[in-house]
């Protein structure tokens, strides 16, 4: 059972990884040089920025979460990495990112040196299956609560 936590750990923890460091981008984001006159980028880079600062929040929060309550086996854990997982985790992979890659002006933004806006369109699905593999490993351990009810 230790072996199968582990792994569910690794499993949650890397599309919470991947929502860290897509956070930067964000945060970063600077309109291009060809819509700065446009009139309309003010609203767009500031959602940008808030949009950056919110995803970076919640992948702190997720980590921090994971690597200290969730490890020690704590089912209160378990309940906040679920609700995280299906209300941000998976519309932010699952939905939002294919759509956000069609979009134009992102498709011309610079890419990250390792994972690309692009890159992650592929692997969205993936990054949902993991978490939700990772959460199926560890739900019988939960349920039957043999790591939290130690003292």
């Amino acid at each position: 059972m230790k072996i199968l936590h582990r792994i569910s750990i690794v499993l949650i923890a890397i599309p919470l990884l991947v929502m860290l460091w897509s956070s930067g981008w964000g945060i970063l984001y600077r309109v291009p040089p060809e819509l700065e006159h446009s009139g309309w980028h003010f609203d767009r880079e500031g959602l940008a920025h808030e949009a950056g600062f919110a995803e970076l929040a919640l992948a702190v929060i997720g980590l921090l979460i994971l690597f200290i309550p969730y490890r020690k086996g704590e089912r209160w854990a378990f309940a906040a990495l679920a609700v995280l997982t299906v209300f941000y985790v998976l519309p932010a992979f699952f939905f939002f990112l294919p759509h956000l890659a069609s979009i134009p002006v992102l498709r011309n933004l610079p890419e990250p040196p390792a994972l690309g806006l692009d890159r992650v369109y592929y692997g969205t699905r993936f990054f949902t299956a993991l978490a939700l593999a990772g959460f199926a490993m560890a739900v019988p351990q939960f349920i039957r609560g043999t790591r939290s009810s130690r003292p």
